[in-house]
């Protein structure tokens, strides 16, 4: 269930953005696990192939973890995509629904997304507009 609500949010998310649709798009998402199951979902994500599926997925530019030196049970995503076009791909591939199904798996809660556009030095980047002070603005959902 929790799945298919995920990818619910993902498509309405993903629909009703103000991003521009060609532009590229660069994710950063938090879980946050117990008992070391954050690092776990990481390494099995790695070992089983899954996350390379991911990066295989046309359009993909990026799609690394990394670990917060100050919280032993969260884990940081980062995934870069050309366009909105490629993050769809993402979400309709069975490497996503791998994904979550891995996540559930980990118990992976507490997810923080927050949805960036690359900063064109002397432009504006960021949410339409841009932002102030010449920094790229979130797009931040919790879910």
């Amino acid at each position: 269930m929790k799945t298919k609500l995920f990818f619910a949010f993902a498509l309405v998310l993903c629909l009703f953005t103000s991003i521009d649709a060609s532009a590229q798009l660069v994710i950063n998402i938090r879980y946050t696990g117990e008992n070391g199951a954050a690092r776990k979902y990481v390494e099995e994500m790695e070992k089983s192939g899954i996350a390379d599926r991911i990066r295989a997925v046309e359009g993909c530019i990026g799609y690394e973890y990394f670990f917060p030196a100050n919280d032993p049970e969260g884990v940081l995503l980062i995934d870069t995509w050309e366009d909105q076009a490629a993050l769809n791909r993402y979400h309709s591939s069975p490497a996503m629904q791998e994904a979550a199904a891995l996540r559930e798996k980990y118990g992976l809660g507490n997810r923080q997304v927050r949805m960036f556009t690359p900063i064109t030095p002397g432009g504006a980047g960021g949410q339409q507009g841009g932002a102030p002070g010449g920094q790229a603005a979130p797009q931040q959902q919790r879910r």
